[in-house]
């Protein structure tokens, strides 16, 4: 690791020194990763609404409850598969390949599953809260959110 603000690549497509993704990249980003996430959401609540719409069975109760059921164990789980499996095959969520940044290990390296998985997992996690847990990026010398500290990951702009 470099002190100048760059990671040292080691991987054969990162044969360069690359700086580290600053705030600004990683919040254009995490817009876009929310758009994709509100777009996919739309698609599951609407196909948990169908029965509903079409009238289903007119004497079960608590529709709202079952609605929800079927959106948190189907939409949730959806959302941060799609964030690993992207993560772990190429170090992008569609955000980030938008804006040209990639996650990747501390060295440099692509992730492992593991990491992508813990990362998948904690990004939400420190994100909801007004996004406090994307604050350190503003004062890590690696740019690290905290999601990133606890995983081991370090996200990097691309040429």
């Amino acid at each position: 690791m470099a002190a100048t603000g760059q990671a040292k690549a080691t991987s054969i497509a990162h044969s360069a020194v690359l700086p580290y993704a600053g705030f600004q990249l990683r919040a254009v980003a995490f817009i876009l990763d929310c758009v994709v996430a509100i777009s996919l959401g739309l698609l599951f609540f609407t196909i948990a609404a169908l029965p509903m719409a079409f009238g289903g069975d007119s004497h079960v109760s608590n529709r709202e409850e079952q609605f929800a059921l079927v959106v948190g164990l189907t939409y949730v789980p959806s959302l941060l598969f799609l964030f690993f499996v992207l993560w772990a095959l190429r170090g992008q969520s569609l955000g980030m390949m938008a804006v040209r940044i990639e996650v990747t290990d501390r060295d440099g390296e692509p992730l492992r599953s593991s990491r992508a998985a813990v990362r998948a997992v904690l990004w939400p996690l420190s994100m909801l809260p007004l996004a406090i847990g994307g604050l350190p990026v503003l004062f890590d010398d690696e740019r690290r959110a905290l999601h990133d500290m606890v995983a081991g990951t370090v996200v990097l702009e691309l040429p």
